[in-house]
This record gives structure tokens, C-alpha cells and sequence, in this order.
């Protein structure tokens, strides 16, 4: 009898463990320590720190938790889910913190709903846009993250005199499709709706200042509604891809003075080559453009529309346990807006060191030049240290990156 009972038991625990089966718990945990130096417009700021200097800070590189899973239906059909967030393994910010209210949950990132068959994947939530998932598989560094991540410059617009900034690589709520892989072709097309205020149809470009009245480094626009896809194909170790996105801004300014904004449009075409086992190189180009109705300060001559270009080129290469990796990015200047000398430059050098299979230390350097009007400094978020324009920012430190 007692017999007969431990093996029900047994029974009960496998038929849970078995049910358990198709839904995976992961995530990735990657913490840096790095040193940045700004040089170039030395300038007092009230809020704290100068336009040149130096600061030390740990830097949590996108670590995330996630859930997801698969439910089997019949006849070839699943349902699926994904839920996934940041981490916030640093505090949120930088030096002292006393008495903190942050939490480890971070943002939310790609999380969805949806269904799948042999005619493909539809699903609907928060989830990357066609045009960040093609920007991101060019990028060379691991998790494509970190000081170097291609998001830096790639697919951005930034005017650095008004701290605005339109971004095509974004997450966003959408209704999306997968089409199945078919003869190396595969492609997604995506679609968010309209969110407007209500009111006006405007959204508030927001006030992108600090407390004395200078410029912060960025306040990201927000679009009222975006669609975009992509398309690629992949054989004989190449992956060939190109994106379109289109995101419809109606502006209302504060003190960015920006109004009546419209679409802002993004262009992409990439190659990587990972024919050779522990090699991958990428190339990829970028053409934004954003329709301005002859809106000033922004626009040269009443024109209706300004333009940037973008380039990324890296490689990467596992050697045994060793995986060193560059990348260098450029951006240039803006076609048809009166805000010139607007572009930037990045180069990064990484070098890893898997200590097991999941688990590996890394040594980063990175150089950001900004023209003379231009204000990217992505290491420095939550730093005191401010600049207008024309700043040299570099990076360099150590960190330790695991998944599981």
C-alpha cells in the first residue's frame, strides 16, 4: 500500500513537471564598471558637475528576466507568449544613493500574445519595431548592448541645440506578422495605431531642459502612430536585410519651439557574413528623414523636410575562449535644416573571456565625437556632467556578463 502511494506521488510530481516543459524562465545579467571622460565646451551647470570632467559609473547593460512559452493546439497550430523586462541591477543612476525607492524590475521590453502556424506568426503587444530587430542582428556585440551597441547613432536624429530626439530603433505597441521562412526569405510587418491626446491631435514635445535653463542631452519623441516591415534572406553564411519604417509625429512645442512636425522616416540595408564558425561582419546604412512643414528653428529655407545618413561596420571573432570585437559608427550631417554641423562619430573596442559557457568578463573602450553642434554621450546616463555641443566622450572599464 505504502508502496502504491509513493509512486502515485512520484507520478503526480512528473505529470507537473511535464506540464511545466514548454515554458522557459531566462535572462541575461551583465554589470559594468567604466570611467568616462568628457572634453571639449567647459561650461558651469547648476544642477551640478561641468561641461568637462570625469565620472565613474557602474553601468547595468540591459540585463533582463524573461518568461515564455508555447501551448500545442492541434493541427499545426500554437499559441505563444513572451514576457520580458529590464533589470535594474544598478540603482538607476549614478554615485551615492541613500535610502533608495528603485526597484530590480527595469522598463518593459519585448512582450506578446500571439498565435503560429505553417502560414506564419501573428501576435500583438509591446514589441521591436521590424526596423530595430533588422538594426539590431548587424550589431557585433554581444546581446547587442552596452557602450557600443549600434542603437547608439544608427536610425537617430538628434538636434542637439533643442535636446529633441527622433528614434526609428524602438520598441512599441503593435499588432505584428512573421512570415514563415521560406527558401532563406523571411520578413515581419508591423503596425501601432493612433494615440492621440484627444484634443488637439498633438502630442507635447515636453520640456527638454535642465533647471537653468540649459539643454539636457536628449527627450525622445514620442510618434502618434508608426508602421514598418522588413525583409531578408540568409544562406551560405550571408543574411542580406532591409527595413522601412514610418512614424507620424504631429508636434506641439514648449520650449523647444518645434511645431507641426509629420512623419519621420527611416530607411535600412545590411549584410553580415557568418560563413567562418566564430566569425560574424556586418556592414549597414541608415537614411532618416523628417517632413517639417517649413517649421523653424529646425528647417533651412521653409524646406519640408530634413535628412541624415548613418554607417556601422563591426566584426567579431570567438577564439577559443577569447572574443574580441570593433565596431565603428558615423553620422552624418543634416540635408535641408539650418541646425548644421550635427553629425557624430563612434568608434568601439571590446575584448571577452568566457569563464564557462554562459558566463563571461570583458574589457570595454569606446569614443564618441560629436561636431560642433551635436550632443551624444550614451555612456553618461544619469551623470551630472552636461555639454552643448561639439563634446568628446570617452568610455573604458571592465564588466562581467551572464545568462541563464
Amino acid at each position: 500500500m505504502q508502496k502504491k502511494i509513493v509512486a502515485l506521488a512520484v507520478a503526480g510530481l512528473s505529470t507537473a513537471a511535464f506540464a511545466q516543459t514548454n515554458v522557459t524562465i531566462y535572462g541575461v545579467a551583465d554589470v559594468s564598471g567604466q570611467g568616462t571622460t568628457m572634453t571639449g565646451e567647459k561650461r558651469p551647470v547648476a544642477v551640478g558637475g561641468q561641461g568637462e570632467g570625469s565620472t565613474f559609473n557602474l553601468q547595468s547593460n540591459s540585463s533582463l528576466i524573461g518568461f515564455k512559452g508555447t501551448e500545442d493546439l492541434g493541427n499545426g497550430l500554437k499559441a505563444l507568449f513572451q514576457v520580458e523586462s529590464n533589470m535594474n541591477l544598478t540603482g538607476g543612476g549614478s554615485g551615492v544613493q541613500v535610502q533608495t525607492t528603485n526597484t530590480s524590475m527595469g522598463s518593459l521590453r519585448d512582450s506578446y500574445l500571439g498565435m503560429n502556424s505553417k502560414y506564419g506568426t501573428l501576435l500583438g503587444g509591446y514589441v521591436s519595431t521590424p526596423f530595430r530587430q533588422a538594426l539590431t542582428s548587424f550589431d557585433v556585440m554581444p546581446g547587442a548592448t552596452g557602450s557600443g551597441a549600434i542603437e547608439n547613432l544608427v536610425g537617430e536624429m538628434r538636434f542637439g541645440s533643442t535636446g529633441l530626439a527622433y528614434d526609428s530603433a524602438i520598441r512599441a505597441t503593435a499588432v505584428a506578422y512573421a512570415m514563415p521562412t521560406l527558401y532563406g526569405f523571411d520578413g515581419t510587418l508591423a503596425y501601432t495605431g493612433s494615440n492621440n491626446n484627444g484634443t488637439n491631435n498633438q502630442t507635447g514635445a515636453g520640456n527638454c531642459s535642465n533647471a537653468d535653463g540649459t539643454q539636457v542631452s536628449v527627450c525622445t519623441a514620442t510618434p502618434q502612430s508608426a508602421w514598418g516591415f522588413n525583409l531578408g534572406w540568409t544562406g551560405y553564411g550571408v543574411n542580406i536585410k532591409g527595413a522601412f519604417q514610418q512614424a507620424n509625429y504631429n508636434m506641439s512645442g514648449t520650449t523647444n519651439q518645434v511645431n507641426n512636425l509629420g512623419d519621420f522616416t527611416s530607411y535600412l540595408v545590411g549584410a553580415a557574413y557568418t560563413g567562418i564558425p566564430g566569425l560574424k561582419a556586418s556592414v549597414t546604412y541608415a537614411r532618416n528623414s523628417l517632413g517639417t512643414n517649413g517649421a523653424t528653428p529646425l528647417t533651412q529655407n521653409g524646406a519640408g523636410k530634413i535628412s541624415n545618413n548613418a554607417a556601422y561596420a563591426g566584426v567579431s571573432y570567438r577564439m577559443g575562449n577569447w572574443e574580441p570585437a570593433v565596431s565603428a559608427a558615423w553620422q552624418g550631417d543634416m540635408d535641408g535644416s539650418n541646425l548644421q554641423q550635427m553629425g557624430a562619430r563612434q568608434w568601439t573596442g571590446r575584448v571577452g573571456y568566457y569563464l564557462s559557457k554562459r558566463t563571461q568578463a570583458y574589457g570595454i573602450i569606446s569614443n564618441v565625437n560629436n561636431s560642433a553642434n551635436q550632443t551624444y554621450r550614451p555612456f553618461l546616463t544619469g551623470s551630472n556632467l552636461q555639454n552643448t555641443g561639439g563634446a568628446n566622450v570617452f568610455t573604458y572599464g571592465m564588466g562581467l556578463r551572464t545568462s541563464f
